[in-house]
Formats: structure tokens, sequence, C-alpha cells
């Protein structure tokens, strides 16, 4: 599987050594991998909830919550992998490797001290925070099941395989991720299969059993990631020395670029627990429709996450390399081929809600009704997911975390939140009306990061980060 082949570990850039620049092909070159890479992701997560769903609303609800707990707070602290990803490029395109590597070990070693300090936490507060938001004791006690076995059969890995995943990008390769999701993912629908409802001789184990697939499975991809770097890697020098001693210049280089970064994760996640925890109070029929909705429009997002991680290795490399010129098209390019595919994706969104809701077989009729409207809102927001994904991304290839933490914050704090709370408890209108609210912040959020980026003067970048501050 790890076999390497073609250019993926090569040190040039492609088209340049040849003389020549072709934007589409290299963002398409890196981009398709990882649209298949979160593809897979997704499809797992929308298999887990079909799955769950036919348990039950209150099944349904336990998953979606404690997932949303566990993974998005793994993800905010997972920024290390954005500034990992960012400064392997950089170092990959100006051809110092051995630092690259460096850099790159750096970042797990932080990751891999800071997952020993989110399970120690999670463990010991996880469930006065669950018995604290939701009110019904039944979904409580179903929250709790799932989360602390999806924590302690192997979700705490999620954390370090996403640094690992980011350092493999970071390089220029994508495939070797595609790859190792690929076993980690059917890994997690077969365990799905046979745990969740009992098949091939195993117990029915329902949400305990889904938690089972999911945790384990993050434990398998990270050992699979980290034993490439480690093993089969002939690009990046890799190896425990990279990792430790621990070295200050190297971690405030990545923390300078990720501290931002997970702000920015922080303030999206936390507005989406908040968000989550409000809907809670519209009933599970509500929070099982929004699950649903959400669960099926992650489908769109594959381009926008693959096309934003393609802009922060490419912008990255062409910086890196001083060719700054085709590092800003790049990011517009990214930009322009996202957005043509998530809206694209949208236009199914939009007439056919009731076909792809159906397809998570949903246990109450109202549920499949108030779903289908939900995706439908989801259509119009898609053009504007993708602009605020790969610019975002773009920027961050650029060494600046700062601008779309920023964006996100104030667009967070001044309209998504102010106004789903009025839409719940102020005017008490429904679950699509919050759909709206999320649509017209990333409406904003994309116009506020377009504007940003084609302002942003590029003859002051330097190639390679020099400075080490967290300011």
């Amino acid at each position: 599987m790890f076999k390497n082949r073609g250019n993926n570990h090569k040190t040039k850039l492609t088209g340049v050594e040849a003389g020549f620049f072709k934007p589409v092909i290299s963002v398409l070159i890196l981009a398709w991998p990882v649209v298949i890479e979160m593809g897979l992701h997704t499809f797992v997560w929308i298999f887990d909830t079909a799955m769950v769903m036919r348990l039950g609303a209150h099944e349904a609800t336990a998953v979606e919550y404690g997932a949303l707990v566990l993974f998005n707070t793994l993800m905010i602290i997972g920024a290390l992998g954005i500034g990992a990803n960012s400064l392997v490029a950089r170092y990959t395109g100006a051809k110092d490797l051995k630092q690259a590597a460096l850099t790159g070990g750096q970042a797990l070693a932080i990751a891999l001290i800071f997952t020993v300090a989110f399970y120690f936490t999670a463990f010991f507060s996880a469930g006065s925070l669950f018995a604290w938001v939701i009110d019904d004791p039944i979904t409580v006690g179903l929250t709790n099941s799932y989360f602390y076995t999806t924590l302690n059969s192997g979700g705490f890995a999620f954390l370090p395989w996403l640094v690992c995943s980011g350092i493999i990008r970071g390089s220029g390769n994508t495939r070797v991720p595609m790859k190792i999701a690929l076993v980690a993912n059917v890994y997690n629908i077969i365990g799905d299969y046979v745990l969740i409802f009992g098949h091939l001789g195993f117990p029915a184990m329902g949400v305990q059993g889904a938690a089972l697939a999911t945790g384990s499975a993050q434990l398998i991809g990270f050992l699979l990631s980290v034993g490439y770097l480690f093993f089969r890697s002939d690009h990046l020098p890799f190896n425990l020395t990279c990792l430790f001693p621990l070295r200050g210049s190297e971690i405030l280089k990545v923390l300078r670029l990720s501290v931002p970064a997970g702000a920015e994760e922080f303030t999206h996640s936390g507005s989406r627990l908040i968000t989550a925890s409000w809907i809670t109070t519209l009933g599970p029929i509500a929070f099982a429709a929004n699950a649903a909705a959400i669960a099926a429009e992650s489908f769109s997002f594959m381009p926008g996450q693959a096309f934003a991680i393609a802009a922060t290795t490419l912008v990255g490399q062409r910086i890196g390399a001083g060719l700054m010129r085709e590092a800003r098209e790049l990011g517009y390019w990214a930009a322009a081929i996202g957005t043509i595919l998530m809206t694209s994706i949208g236009m199914i969104f939009l007439f056919f809600p009731y076909v792809v809701m159906s397809l998570f077989d949903p246990p109450d009729p109202e549920v499949l009704r108030l779903g289908a409207l939900c995706l439908q809102v989801a259509a119009v927001e898609q053009p504007f997911i993708a602009l605020t994904m790969t610019f975002s991304g773009a920027l961050k290839g650029t060494g600046d975390t700062k601008t779309p933490f920023k964006v996100g914050l104030y667009t967070n704090l001044l309209i998504r939140l102010p106004l789903i709370y009025a839409v719940v408890y102020i005017f008490e209108l429904g679950i699509v009306y919050i759909w709206w609210v999320t649509a017209l912040q990333y409406a904003i959020s994309a116009l506020l990061l377009f504007w940003i980026y084609r302002r942003k003067d590029w003859t002051l970048l330097e190639p390679l980060p020099s400075k080490v501050r967290l300011v």
C-alpha cells in the first residue's frame, strides 16, 4: 500500500523545473486523492448516522452529540496538522527536506503530549458536561456510552493521526493519507455492520457497537500513518530524533501557525457545540433531522476540504521556492474548481432533497420532511462554503492563519450565535431557520476572505519562515 510510485516523492514542483506552469493540473493532482479521502471519512460518518438512525431518535442524538464533543475538540488541537502542513510545504518547496522532517516531528511530539492531556481531561469531565447540557436522561446515558467507548477504544488517536496526515500532505503526497483512510474506514464500516445490529456471530451492541468500531478505526489510521513516516517514506528523513528532544525554536514555529488555526477551529467547533445544545431544546425529532441533514450535506464538503488542503500545500511550496505569482494564482484556481464542484452537488440537494434524505431511512416522517427542507437551504450555501474553505486554505499556505481565525470569530460572534439564539429562544422558530442563518454566515465569510486574499501584498512574503513569534 505504501509503495512509492511516480512523482509523489520527488522534490520537484509540478511544472516548475520543466519550464511551464499548469495550475489546474497542479491543483487536481494534489486534490483528487484528498477528495477520495474526505469522501471515505464522510461516507463512514453517514453510514454511522444511517445505521444508528434506525435505532431511534434518542440513539441518533446520542451518537451525533457525543461525536461532536469528542472529535470537534480533537480537531481544535489537531490544528497542529495545519501548521505542520504549511511549514513542511514551505521547506519542501525550498528543498530543505531535513528541516521539513524536523518541523513535522516536533509537531507530532506536541500532538502526542496534548493527546495524553486530553484523554485524562475528557475521561473525568465529559459525563458531567452531558448531564448538564442534555435534559433527557435516556439520551444522557446513551451519549455517555458512546463517548467513553469511542475514547477508550482508540478515539484519542484521531489527534496525532491528523498531524501525521498534515506532515505527509505538506511533502506533496496526498495519496498515502487517502490509502490509509481507505483501510481505516473500510474497517469502520465492517465494524458498524457486525456490531450495531449483531451479524456474523457478534452480539448486537447498538450505540456502543458504533462507538467501538469508530474508536478503533482512528487508532488504526494513526498507527498506519506514523508507520509510514518512520518506515516507508523515502522523501522525508523522518526518525525519532525529529520528535525528541523537543526544540523550542521549532515548536514556536509550529505554534505560531497552529495557535490561530486552532483558535479558528475552536471558534467553529465551539459555535457548533453551542448551537447543537440549543437545538436539543427543540426535541429529538428536530435534532435528528438536523443531524441527518448535516450528514447528507457533508458529501458536498469533500471538494471544499480537498481543494483547501491542495491550496495550503501548493501555495506554501511555491512560496518556499520563491514563485510568488504562481502561488497567488494557485489559490484562485483551487477556489474556482472547488466552487464549481460544490455548487454542482448543491443542485442535487435543491432538486432531490427527499431522495437524499431517504438514504438515511429516518424513523419518523417528520424527520424526513424537516431534513429535506434543511437540505434545500444547504444548496444555497454551497458556493459560499467552497470559497470560505479554499481561500482560508490558500491564506494558511502563505503562513497567515490569523486572518481565517478572525473572520471565523467575528462571523460566529456577530452573526451565527446571536441569530440562532433569537431563532430558538426569542422567535421560537423551527430548525430550517437555523440553516438560513448558517447560509448567511458563510456568505459573509466568503466575501471577506476573497477580499482579503485579493488585496494581499505578495511582495512582502518571505520564502522561508525566519521570525519565531507567537504574536
